[in-house]
């Protein structure tokens, strides 16, 4: 009886751990909108992330892949900002610190908390920020809003000393399974 019992709790187990998942997308969304000049406004629709069954969170995208409404505004961000030739990529790994409060089973938002090391223009630079997980059908979508301070990056030049060191960043992954 009691090796019954114990052959029932390990294939219970066994369930629950198979049911766990890694999810990942090719095409995550990255947008940002300087604070104060709404003219600095683009976005990013190819970011790779990647979802980990033990909370890992992971991001990477290509700089020159923001697109402007402003020609002119993507050459300068690309050439004299963020110097994409020099660093093409801009990373963030971390970790969702309450991972275990979402249940990828019951459909809901859940409030997470991330904690990583965010890489932009060859600068490494902690970062904590909270965002949501909405499981709808067994998928994840998540989302988070922060904001980014330019010269904890290295990134400057005089328009954005003039206008605006600080840029608000939104993030929004769909993954699939």
């Amino acid at each position: 009886m009691n090796r019954l019992l114990l052959l029932l709790l390990l294939c219970s187990l066994g369930n629950s751990l198979w049911a766990q998942k890694n999810y990942s997308t090719k095409n995550a969304i990255v947008h940002f909108i300087a604070a104060d000049d709404k003219d600095i406004d683009a976005v990013n629709k190819e970011v790779v992330s990647r979802l980990q069954s033990n909370g890992d969170l992971s991001f990477i995208m290509l700089m020159k892949d923001f697109t402007f409404d402003m020609s002119d505004m993507q050459k300068h961000f690309n050439e004299e900002y963020v110097e994409s030739e020099k660093f093409p990529r801009a990373f963030f790994n971390g970790q969702i610190a309450n991972f275990k409060s979402v249940n990828f089973a019951k459909d809901g938002r859940y409030p997470i908390t991330v904690s990583g090391t965010m890489q932009v223009h060859g600068v490494n630079k902690a970062i904590q920020t909270t965002g949501i997980i909405e499981i709808k059908d067994g998928i994840p979508t998540a989302s988070a809003t922060f904001v980014v301070t330019l010269k904890d990056f290295k990134i400057g030049g005089i328009l954005i000393k003039l206008v605006a060191d600080k840029i608000n960043i939104d993030i929004k992954a769909a993954y699939l399974p």
